[in-house]
């Protein structure tokens, strides 16, 4: 049996064993793959917002005035 891998509505009590057994291994595949990306969607969030508050810092505290040490 072939699967249609963006129909995810397939009628479970027609299949055989192995069908289900590869359509639960699929299901699981595509939440951990969903949870890895919300992962790093949220490492990439945080990064953002410290190196940004890093460069404002950097320009706020910089004076052309000031002598350099």
């Amino acid at each position: 049996m072939q699967f249609d891998y963006s129909n995810f509505n397939e009628d479970d009590g027609l299949m055989s064993i192995e069908d289900l057994k590869a359509l639960r291994l699929r299901k699981k595949k595509i939440e951990s793959d969903k949870k890895a990306r919300k992962y790093i969607l949220d490492i990439n969030q945080r990064f953002r917002k410290i190196s940004t508050s890093k460069s404002n810092n950097f320009l706020r505290n910089m004076n052309p005035f000031k002598k350099a040490a």
